[in-house]
């Protein structure tokens, strides 16, 4: 009986050793891929980041919405080209500063226009924030931001225009996108986020 005992532990632990050892063709050697753009290799394949696609994870997906949440202006005609105020006919000059807001228009037609302004917005290191939710489904077509003065009763005149595309298939999903421009005197960052 002991004889018995031991050749059976004998061969459970052989059993347990060649099976062990196997050769499992799931667990085979495969090539290390490179994976870009933040992807990971797990489990002889690439795992990409919401975006991204391709077996190296290369292939930038185009989302089905681009949110900008909130426009930072930075950057605005501080007077008229003709270097008058924008406000001049105000007597006092501390009011003669522009009161601004915003516009985001496709094809003339405006997407967003900003309920409030900023009352006599100074420039220099003074930024103007104007929290929004515009989502933007278009990727073919140019969007413009426009800064504008509020005059009131006496009409609301456009201080600057600028157009930007919200999305490229090359641009890596910033969160934030600068619209710049030196000629149109125009600086407003945009923070953005996406939807697949």
């Amino acid at each position: 009986m002991r004889i018995q005992i031991i050749t059976l532990l004998f061969l459970s632990i052989l059993t347990t050793t060649y099976l062990g050892c196997s050769s499992d063709t799931d667990s085979e050697d495969c090539e290390t891929i490179t994976c870009v753009n933040g992807g990971a290799f797990v489990d002889c394949e690439c795992v990409c980041p919401q975006g991204y696609t391709g077996s190296d994870c290369s292939i930038q997906v185009t989302p089905s919405k681009v949110i900008i949440s909130k426009a930072t202006v930075k950057v605005f005609p501080l007077e008229k080209s003709d270097g008058s105020s924008w406000d001049g006919w105000i007597i006092d000059p501390e009011e003669q500063l522009p009161d601004i807001f915003l516009t985001f228009s496709n094809d003339g037609n405006i997407l967003y226009e900003s309920d409030f302004y900023y009352e006599n917005a100074l420039g220099g290191a003074n930024f103007y924030e104007f929290q929004l939710n515009l989502e933007l489904t278009n990727f073919q077509a140019t969007y413009y931001v426009g800064i504008w003065d509020y005059d009131g009763t006496a009409g609301s005149e456009l201080m600057t225009l600028y157009g930007f595309d919200v999305y490229t298939g090359s641009n890596g999903f910033p969160q934030t996108l600068q619209v710049i421009s030196q000629e149109n005197i125009i600086r407003v960052d945009l923070e953005l986020s996406y939807q697949w």
